[in-house]
């Protein structure tokens, strides 16, 4: 027994420094960016791969560099430890029960994922995590790599970015533009831009791709006239450009409350240029914290619409981008999932508190919830609420906040001229043993509501510390399996492969169409088959829905 357990022990040291060595190996040394030590993580599937982690692609964004544009990281000249993720940006999740503050300032920092062997330059897809650009994590555990490192086919690049106040309050002009997590990610596009290839990555060939926030994000660079030439190809799932909640309708007065809960003396009246700066020097914590306003379940802090500037990233409406030449012609693959709105929902619906309150104030949340343009008056709001509710209550957030932008964002990339980039889209509507529902509340509801907001990433990036691992013969493995060649394929051909053929699409086709929509993907339950699910395509849409919404918004 004695002898056994040091051999044990003995193996166990020599595996260890096996594995140290690997890592003392494992160094990559971009010109411009100074030497990274990288380390190896296992596959879920598949065997390890290399992984570089916490690599600052910014300075970090204190003191005079807080409400600024990032600024490039400075070339190192020692050999930096890239084994380890960094902490997520500051934050507070209220899509969660009982959120808290947690998180560093110092945070602008990415992942490089890359396969063991590499016969060639792959493909780069850089992913922009969502959480209504107040929470979100691009760490491994939350964002793992596992699934897509599968494939052994792309180098994944993940990000964090500023969040909630640090990096989306605006006084609507030059002092404090706004927009400064949007700018963190257009600088991580230039970073991949001039450094990816000594990853053995191909920067001509960059997919962008987003959820939630995220996926927002990833159209507002796909209509940003100064993100040219960064990517290639654009995957947006789950939101787009035009949902309501994505433009800040008042930023100055935003700011002046912010710093007024900030207990900042004579909020209301200081300039601009001093409301900056005495906001720069608020307690990151309290800043944060600040943005309880009521108990809303909203996203306060969001993208604004900038005065112009070389590094502006939304330098107009998004709507009016949308119309004009600047919405670039790319590859584009769009998802969604029948039950958008269940993130915003089910924390009402389930917690009792939090109904009674929005029930005593139906009106108003409702409203706010609905987010009605500035354009209208209080009274035509109040109207049209009121159509709202006639018409019907089940479903409403999924059709104003996603149903509907979706729908006007594939209408509007097929009017612009440039090309014939074809778009794609998907629907992913299979029921696994687990979904978000449970995680948007404390009750066990997974499977009440259907396939809700997010749970196509329970299949596209491994997350244990929310979801157990999938048994490796599972129906579910086969999904992860088939979902992630379905999102890797995009973005090394920029169309879809291995599914059933669709057919191609224009503003002729949604225009004659019962459905109003092109044919798309569908991930679906099929019991009656030995893969238990299938791809099948598709062509209905709420459009009865939409075209209310179209009228509503007249």
């Amino acid at each position: 027994m004695f002898k056994a357990h040091w051999t044990v022990l003995y193996l166990s040291l020599y595996l260890a420094f096996i594995s140290a060595a690997q890592d003392e190996d494992l160094i990559v040394c971009p010109p411009k960016v100074g030497c990274l030590r990288g380390t190896t993580m296992n596959g879920y599937q598949n065997g390890p791969f290399e992984a570089f982690m916490g690599i600052p692609y910014a300075e970090p964004p204190l003191g005079a560099l807080r409400f600024q544009s990032p600024k490039i990281k400075a070339r190192w000249f020692n050999t930096y430890d890239a084994t380890k993720f960094k902490s997520d940006c500051i934050q507070k999740n209220y899509l969660i029960s009982n959120p808290t503050v947690f998180g560093e300032e110092d945070c602008l920092y990415l992942n490089i994922y890359r396969p063991k062997v590499r016969l060639r330059l792959l493909p780069v897809m850089i992913y922009i995590h969502g959480g209504s650009f107040f929470s979100g994590s691009a760490g491994p555990l939350n964002t793992g790599p596992e699934y897509i490192m599968d494939t052994e086919s792309v180098i994944l690049v993940t990000m964090s970015y500023r969040l909630g106040a640090l990096g989306f309050m605006s006084t609507g002009d030059y002092n404090m533009p706004g927009n400064f997590g949007l700018k963190d990610q257009n600088l991580v596009f230039q970073w991949v831009r001039h450094n990816i290839d000594s990853f053995d990555g191909d920067n001509d060939k960059v997919t962008i791709f987003g959820h939630d926030a995220g996926a927002v994000a990833t159209h507002m660079h796909l209509i940003n006239p100064y993100s040219k030439n960064l990517f290639h190809r654009v995957i947006s799932m789950s939101g787009t450009a035009n949902v309501p909640f994505a433009i800040t309708k008042d930023p100055l007065a935003q700011a002046r409350k912010t710093a007024h809960l900030c207990e900042i003396p004579n909020a209301n009246t200081l300039s601009t240029a001093e409301l900056t700066e005495a906001l720069r020097y608020v307690n990151a914590k309290t800043l944060i914290n600040a943005a309880d306003w009521d108990g809303q379940p909203l996203t306060l802090y969001r993208p604004v619409v900038e005065p112009p500037s070389i590094d502006a990233i939304i330098p107009a409406d998004p709507e009016k981008l949308m119309k004009s030449i600047y919405f670039q012609k790319r590859p584009w693959l769009l998802g969604t999932v029948p039950q958008e709105g269940a993130v915003r929902a089910i924390s009402i619906v389930e917690n009792p508190v939090l109904r009674r309150a929005f029930n005593k104030r139906f009106d108003y949340f409702f409203e706010e919830l609905l987010e009605w343009p500035n354009r209208f008056t209080p009274k035509q709001g109040r109207d049209k609420t009121e159509i709202v509710v006639s018409q019907y209550f089940d479903g409403t957030i999924t059709d104003r906040s996603f149903k509907h932008p979706l729908y006007e964002a594939i209408y509007e990339y097929w009017k612009i001229p440039g090309g014939k980039f074809p778009h794609f889209m998907y629907s992913f509507n299979y029921k696994g043993p687990f979904s978000y529902a449970s995680v948007y509340t404390e009750a066990n509801v997974t499977g009440k509501y259907g396939v809700v907001h997010g749970d196509d990433l329970i299949y596209l990036f491994r997350s244990p510390t929310t979801f157990l691992d999938f048994h490796k013969s599972s129906v579910e493995a086969k999904v992860i399996e088939k979902f992630v060649k379905y999102i890797v394929n995009f973005a090394t051909f920029g169309y879809t492969v291995d599914v059933p053929p669709i057919g191609f699409c224009g503003t002729d086709v949604l225009d004659s169409r019962p459905h109003g929509i092109c044919d798309y993907h569908e991930f679906v339950n099929n019991d009656n088959i030995p893969e238990g699910f299938e791809v099948v395509v598709k062509s209905d849409f709420p459009t009865a829905k939409v075209k209310l919404w179209q009228e509503l918004l007249e």
